[in-house]
């Protein structure tokens, strides 16, 4: 699948409307390196480059045992480039990523600020000043890409132009098709990656024990949450010793982790 679609793209003046993101979905291993050359073609033809990863917790670069260079290479850029991407310490501190982790939707960076398709008052609070330190160029697009168990992968795009500085029309004709289609590149390959020994188990929770880890995660002692329910501290012990026991994990630290992965429970409401 993903030879035909670079196939297409290496014909001259390939119609987009005949392209369907999802025909860059990956369905075996054997389907990436062709899928990232076909993406590049495409991210080329709009006058745009592009890297990725499919795990920010890592940031370790793609590779497929097929590939005689790792798909960053595939994707047009050399070691020089990838020096700040390769020093973990340094690309933890990359606002980008920052903007990526927390963003929903796809947005562009310049000097000037984060720009999105509607008010983010997460992102609005991330200085993006010295993002040339991490892509080459004046501006930057971010696609982030939130997937199953609570992983998180994204792309940045920069403009082949390195003096262009907005790329709001890059945007534009990206979002129809290069857009979508890196978040099935990067979904895809986070599948084949994932190790199930070290998936949670599809056991349900019930309310109480939602609630008596929801209250966890906010760091509330068992003799709080007692108190915040109305129950006894050993039913509040109880409940959370079977939410650990269907989680399939060994402590409350862990139990918290994999209800957040699973979506059971939402750090972010009080």
């Amino acid at each position: 699948m993903a030879t035909k679609i670079k196939e297409l793209y290496q014909r001259d003046a390939p119609d987009p409307k005949l392209i369907s993101p999802s025909q860059f979905r990956i369905t075996t291993p054997d389907d990436i390196p062709d899928t990232a050359s076909a993406l590049a073609m495409v991210a080329r033809r709009l006058g745009l480059r592009l890297i990725v990863w499919h795990d920010l917790a890592t940031l370790q670069p793609m590779q497929h045992h097929a590939c005689t260079a790792s798909i960053p290479h595939i994707f047009g850029w050399s070691e020089a480039e990838l020096t700040a991407w390769n020093d973990m310490d340094k690309a933890l501190h990359s606002p980008l990523l920052r903007a990526a982790r927390v963003a929903s939707e796809p947005f562009w960076v310049n000097s000037q600020g984060i720009h999105t398709a509607r008010q983010d008052r997460v992102l609005q609070q991330i200085t993006v000043a010295d993002f040339a330190d991490f892509a080459p160029g004046n501006a930057a697009i971010i696609v982030p890409v939130h997937m199953p168990f609570g992983q998180t992968g994204a792309a940045i795009l920069t403009s082949r132009n390195l003096v262009r500085s907005n790329l709001a029309s890059e945007m534009e004709l990206a979002g129809n098709l290069l857009l979508p289609a890196i978040a099935q590149f990067i979904s895809g390959y986070a599948a084949m990656c994932r190790d199930e020994r070290y998936l949670p188990s599809p056991s349900v929770l019930t309310r109480r024990e939602i609630q008596c880890l929801s209250w966890a995660a906010h760091g509330k002692t068992d003799y709080e949450i007692s108190i915040i329910l109305g129950c006894s501290h050993a039913g509040i012990r109880y409940h959370l010793s079977r939410a650990c026991a269907k989680l399939g994990a060994v402590n409350r630290t862990q139990s918290v982790s994999r209800a957040c992965q699973l979506g059971y429970v939402n750090i972010s409401m009080t």
